[in-house]
């Protein structure tokens, strides 16, 4: 059976973590649920007192699926169809036995080995514009080429991005479950960032980012380390996720390695 996860609050994703946790691809979605402000909905699939699968819709019609051995798919399948076309983050076991058409994959990869060198980044707990500026300079040039944003509104928009992810980093830093970690020079001035999302003993590095002036240059490695060596060094379970090859090589060189794949589809109607 299928139900409503109703009044979602920071507790919700931990009450889950017995039934997920064995998979990073049931933690991705369970982090998924940290974001209320752009959650439209969660839904649990039971049998008898077990928890079978997790469903989260996400904005812009995106759903995040996890689900045990005991799932009953067919009733997943059916129910994610009647949501409307959205794009499924799923695993490839959900994929074959439900019809969704996959395109692409994520990697989930999983920190084995921690770099013991490098330059320190230091943690960030206000004044958190800066990182946030340097997370989405890279996306800016695409947004204002986009038809579905017009130049003009652009600095609209991106004040709104804002202020959604202040939101929710704030508020997890408040509520001690996320980490913003930044190599700096000076005061502003953040060459490269990272912010860590925790759960229970898991932790999933979800932004990543670097000034483009100083790519190459070992910051974006040492500020992923700095942060791995600080939430990590105590046996938590660290993680992420990419979608190339470059990338997934460029993790496997700070000590990540490869564990599972997630589908990216469309559920066929």
């Amino acid at each position: 059976m299928i139900k409503l996860i109703e009044n979602l609050s920071d507790d919700t994703a931990k009450k889950l973590i017995p039934f997920f946790d064995g998979t990073l691809a049931g933690m991705f979605t369970l982090f998924s649920l940290l974001d209320r402000t752009s959650v439209d909905g969660a839904w649990v699939q039971t049998c008898a007192e077990d928890v079978t699968a997790l469903i989260v819709k996400k904005e812009m019609s995106k759903v995040y699926l996890a689900a045990g051995e005991n799932a009953d798919f067919y009733e997943i399948g059916d129910f994610i169809s009647r949501l409307g076309g959205m794009v499924v983050y799923c695993s490839s076991e959900f994929s074959e036995k439900t019809g969704v058409t996959a395109y692409s994959k994520v990697t989930l990869m999983e920190l084995v080995g921690i770099k013991k060198d490098g330059r320190e980044s230091v943690e960030i707990n206000d004044n958190l514009r800066p990182v946030f500026d340097l997370l989405v300079r890279s996306r800016k040039d695409i947004i204002a080429k986009s038809e579905a944003v017009a130049r003009r509104d652009l600095k609209k928009f991106t004040e709104r991005a804002y202020k959604e992810w202040l939101s929710r980093t704030s508020r997890g830093i408040f509520g001690g479950y996320t980490t913003v970690r930044a190599v700096k020079v000076g005061e502003n001035s953040v060459l490269s960032a990272a912010v860590a999302d925790r759960l229970g003993n898991t932790v999933y590095i979800r932004d990543v980012a670097t000034d483009t002036e100083f790519r190459k240059m070992g910051y974006a490695s040492d500020c992923i380390s700095s942060i791995c060596r600080d939430l990590g060094s105590d046996g938590t379970r660290v993680f992420l996720a990419c979608n190339d090859l470059q990338t997934e090589n460029f993790y496997k060189k700070i000590g990540f390695e490869r564990k599972e794949y997630l589908d990216i589809g469309i559920i066929e109607l």
